[in-house]
């Protein structure tokens, strides 16, 4: 019986970094005994296959009709592998799994879910929702977090649907290290999925994106190495609190989405190039006491999370060790008309330079998911009255 994985998680722990590395690496992987397939692949995760089973109108169509999941079916029993991974991180908001609980007659079934901290964790989801042309959330931080539930956060009910279905046993918890490499991460994902001849992968033998070499370093060998896409997609790099204020006043005060996509990438670039230059807000920020409160809210659940798949006896986040930002009571808590000024004065100076090319697996790039394929334009300004 095959094994299929399930990567469910959580948003903001790498999974696009941990995809575009699964993706470029496929036919290396599925030599190995690990199929990544191409069917229900959207760019480098299986987004639709995840929301095809969120789709209301799809609600009691069978796994075998059901969009990308047919095709799916078919090549996993074409492939000579023992190993299956699906990753995408609409996974983990799935209600009803009632239809995934029939794979397990064919397979057995593995839930990869990795935890990250509350605080890191709504910081960087906030970010991105300011961000996104879909939300283009416009509220500050502080009134999100009033007027949201946070659901997101509560680890210990999103995992309890998943052991219900799967049984605990097929829950792989771990937790998120947001500063290891890139190599380091796949590293430890890989072993997380058990294969003996895909952690050794990694090591010497991992080769630079468009190297020419078939192997690794090391002299002599003629070991295929995996390529590791060394920089993250520029939409999925948060922005720093001035740039984000930017945004959210766009967002707010209902500036045109036509060039918003532009601006954000365009604000990426900027905060790359000058890394110092746009802190003078603490727009998307949490305060070192409300990250702590925010860890405690959901100690409890994590604590239950665990002990019960992660063998251990105290929570995996410790409020006593939060770390607040710098000069956190000393920044503005929204961007004044000094900011807006200062922000569009950059983006001018960089509205003639071109952006360096995208990811070939950026899924921001003019799609169905980002439609906003307008030419490069300068924004227009906001007008002084309309800051307050």
């Amino acid at each position: 019986m095959k094994t299929l994985h399930f990567h469910i998680g959580s948003h903001k722990t790498a999974t696009t970094a941990l995809q575009n590395a699964l993706a470029a690496n496929a036919d290396l992987l599925a030599t190995r005994g690990l199929l990544y397939p191409q069917a229900g692949r959207y760019f480098t995760g299986h987004h639709p296959l995840a929301l095809a089973l969120r789709d209301p109108q799809r609600r009691g169509q069978s796994l075998e009709t059901l969009e990308d999941w047919p095709a799916l079916l078919d090549e996993i029993a074409a492939s000579p592998a023992e190993q299956v991974l699906l990753s995408s991180e609409n996974f983990e908001w799935l209600q009803d799994l009632s239809r995934l609980q029939g794979l397990t007659r064919h397979f057995k079934v593995r839930v990869i879910f990795y935890m990250r901290s509350p605080p890191g964790y709504l910081e960087s989801f906030y970010n991105q929702l300011v961000k996104d042309l879909k939300t283009r959330e416009s509220r500050p931080l502080e009134s999100y977090i009033c007027e949201h539930g946070l659901f997101f956060l509560d680890n210990e009910r999103l995992l309890r649907r998943w052991s219900d279905a799967f049984g605990p046993q097929a829950l792989q918890v771990r937790l998120y290290q947001r500063h290891c490499s890139p190599k380091t991460l796949l590293r430890q994902f890989l072993e997380t999925l058990g294969g003996r001849n895909l952690p050794e992968l990694i090591g010497p033998e991992l080769a630079a994106p468009g190297s020419d070499r078939p192997g690794s370093d090391r002299p002599g060998s003629d070991r295929p190495g995996l390529v590791l896409p060394q920089a993250p997609a520029l939409q999925k790099i948060s922005l720093p609190p001035d740039a984000l204020e930017y945004l959210r006043l766009r967002n707010l005060h209902r500036a045109p989405a036509k060039g918003q996509h532009r601006i954000t990438m365009t604000l990426v670039q900027i905060a790359q190039d000058h890394p110092e230059a746009l802190h003078r807000t603490r727009a998307g920020l949490l305060s070192r006491a409300a990250q702590q409160n925010l860890i405690r809210r959901f100690a409890a659940g994590n604590l239950r999370v665990a002990k019960r798949y992660l063998g251990a006896s105290r929570a995996p986040f410790d409020p006593d060790q939060v770390q607040g930002h710098t000069n956190f009571d000393q920044r503005l808590p929204q961007g004044d008309n000094a900011m807006i000024s200062k922000v569009e004065a950059l983006l001018s100076r960089f509205a003639s330079t071109p952006l360096p090319p995208m990811h070939p697996a950026d899924p921001a790039q003019p799609s169905r998911a980002h439609p906003d394929a307008s030419p490069p334009e300068r924004p227009a300004p906001f007008a002084p009255q309309q800051v307050r």
